[in-house]
């Protein structure tokens, strides 16, 4: 085997490991929940923390790595992951167990900030979209094996040994990065982008607060809720400010002509609504499992398998008809099927799932979810990733990985929400999650119609 796959290897050590995290620990929330003590509104933070965490720091990550080089931050992303989950494993309540989970995520958005760039610098344009299909597959491993195997952690060991399981595979991980990538340092040194960073960071995290705004108490007062108005117009300022100071220093840490380049920023805008509609499904769907058809986790982690071994099977299926056919038709019909499936789930077009649903029927749903994520994914990443110059492939990697995360983050506050707001009114945990399916269907709608519009050639 020649050296760029073993190079594949090394990122796909590291792309299964955070896959394998984060499916496993949605398969614990109801777990987590029970032992831990806060309800869904707050137990969301183990995953919220997290997903934000890597989404403030995986442009900056993806800017010092096209600087000073990539398996440096590769590698050191290993050691901060493998830190990470060996504290999440000791922690003692949640607070601590989302703080721990922070850590981890810095040392996500290390590997996650580099590791398209690797594989897009050492395959040719006609591997391309092979080798992203076959990461695609191995974020689907990740994700097939994480439910079954979290469930049956929790049930005969513990939820602590959902983040040890993370230990051994970094270190295999991080022998393969060491052993095959090549040094790439940068042989001019580039200031760094200060002040984007704190700007991006702000940005995002008030983008955040306009889909779930804090409640703030101060001195054991009631809490109140920070105004969403408020959070937009703050937004709205600092992103000019920010788009400010990206256009008039001569190397920022956004690259402004990225967004002159139609294919990029639709591409990442349809990815965005896409996640957005899909994170409902993996965060409340174990809720509905285990509270409402009373299944045990690990029975609970086998039909959330569904949707991970579809994927499986259709995304490198999906990136090798893009590198032939091209990647338009695929993205249309991904997100169409999504969208389908989830106003399907919703009861508009029947009863939807229910608490008498048949399995067959619950996981028919998953699949199709699963069929949609695996056709969209990598014909998408394929047209992101080859509508840049070699020189801003890590930017662009990054961009990538920070709408994937951005739009999971915002799936999952504003998923939550929204079903504790209609669950509030309602009473009904189905009525609750039928409303929250509908509103994520009409962002799969939403992400067909950017992914309609026609792809300008390169």
């Amino acid at each position: 085997m020649t050296r760029k796959w073993w190079v594949l290897v090394s990122v796909a050590c590291g792309t299964f490991m955070a896959t394998l995290d984060a499916s496993i620990v949605n398969i614990a929330l109801p777990t987590l929940t029970k032992e831990l003590g806060p309800g869904l509104n707050q137990m969301k933070w183990v995953v919220t923390s997290y997903l934000l965490v890597i989404t403030c720091l995986l442009l900056p990550f993806g800017r010092l790595s096209d600087q000073k080089g990539r398996k440096f931050f590769f590698q050191m992303g290993y050691l901060i992951f493998i830190f990470g989950s060996s504290l999440c494993g000791v922690a003692s309540h949640l607070s601590a167990l989302v703080v721990f989970r922070g850590i981890q995520a810095v040392g996500a958005s290390m590997l996650m900030a580099n590791g398209p760039a690797i594989i897009t610098s050492v395959f040719s344009t006609r591997e391309r979209g092979s080798a992203l299909g076959t990461l695609a597959m191995v974020v689907s491993t990740g994700l097939v094996v994480g439910p079954s195997l979290g469930g049956f952690l929790i049930t005969n060991i513990g939820w602590r040994s959902i983040f040890w399981i993370n230990i051994p595979i970094g270190f295999l991980g991080l022998f393969f990065a060491s052993r095959f990538q090549s040094e790439d340092r940068a042989k001019t040194q580039i200031p760094f982008d200060w002040l984007g960073t704190f700007l991006q960071t702000l940005l995002l995290l008030l983008f955040i607060t306009v889909f779930d705004p804090p409640r703030i108490s101060v001195s054991g007062s009631l809490p109140i809720s920070f105004s969403r108005w408020l959070a937009i117009g703050l937004l709205l300022v600092f992103l000019a400010i920010f788009m400010k100071v990206e256009g008039s220093i001569r190397h920022p840490l956004f690259d402004l002509s990225l967004l002159r380049n139609r294919n990029f920023w639709t591409a990442n805008l349809a990815g965005f609504l896409t996640f957005v509609a899909f994170s409902s499904v993996t965060v409340l769907m174990p809720f509905f499992l285990e509270e409402v058809l009373f299944l045990a986790p690990h029975t609970a982690g086998l039909y959330m398998t569904s949707i991970p071994l579809t994927i499986f099977v259709v995304a490198p299926l999906s990136g090798r008809l893009s590198d032939r056919l091209g990647s338009q038709g695929l993205r249309i019909l991904g997100t169409s099927v999504g969208c389908i499936g989830l106003l399907a789930m919703a009861g508009v077009f029947g009863a939807g799932i229910h608490e008498h649903s048949s399995n067959s029927s619950i996981i028919l749903a998953l699949c199709s979810i699963g069929f949609a994520m695996g056709l969209f994914q990598s014909p998408n990443n394929n047209v992101i990733m080859g509508s840049v110059p070699t020189n801003k492939l890590g930017v662009a990697s990054a961009v990538l990985a920070t709408i994937r995360n951005l739009g999971l983050v915002t799936g999952t506050c504003m998923s939550t929400t929204l079903f504790t707001w209609q669950m509030a009114v309602s009473q009904s945990f189905v009525r609750a999650f039928h409303g929250t399916l509908f509103v994520a269907g009409m962002m799969a709608l939403g992400a067909l119609l950017v992914a309609a519009g026609k792809l300008k050639s390169s």
